[in-house]
């Protein structure tokens, strides 16, 4: 339950009255419904700091609007990116969770803990993108930069597995 409202007075520069005006935001008209809908969006990203869960939807709601622009221009030029979709869904995630991994890490399973499951997250991702190669007409705007791009990567992977069978056994 919200506590009593306390009256402000706050004097901006034109600049930043003239972006207030401009300011589109769900159910805020007035300035001081911006500016109330501003507080309340920055004490989301602060407990999102805190709480990689709270943090991937704060950075979805945040890239949202871009989304829908590529969605909307993807629509209007006939063109898809599973790549891009992927990028959208995962890295909100992945970046939440290594803001949040910043305070309250006392001990060394808790550092092993957070580097799990960065590397889960992660993994994801890379497992995403090497499976976009196994479909023969690749969902991404242009195939030959995702064909140039991946081929270091599958490089990448057989030389981890050639030193992987050399190295000796622990």
């Amino acid at each position: 339950m919200p506590g009593k409202s306390v009256p402000l007075s706050v004097r901006v520069s034109d600049d930043d009255a003239v972006f207030l005006a401009a300011l589109e935001i769900d159910d805020a008209v007035t300035p001081s419904e911006k500016l109330r809908a501003l507080l309340h969006e920055a004490q989301r990203r602060n407990a999102g700091l805190k709480d990689a869960s709270e943090g991937g939807m704060l950075l979805r709601d945040m890239a949202a609007s871009a989304r829908r622009g590529i969605r909307k221009s993807e629509g209007h030029l006939k063109r898809k990116s599973d790549l891009v979709l992927k990028l959208y869904e995962r890295v909100p995630d992945i970046m939440a969770k290594l803001i949040s991994g910043i305070e309250d890490i006392e001990n060394t399973e808790e550092l092993i803990q957070f580097e799990r499951e960065l590397m889960d997250q992660t993994a994801v991702l890379i497992k995403d993108f090497m499976a976009l190669g196994l479909s023969k007409n690749v969902r991404v705007y242009d195939p030959e930069t995702y064909k140039n791009e991946i081929e270091p990567v599958l490089e990448l992977v057989e030389l981890v597995r050639h030193h992987q069978k050399k190295a000796p056994k622990e």
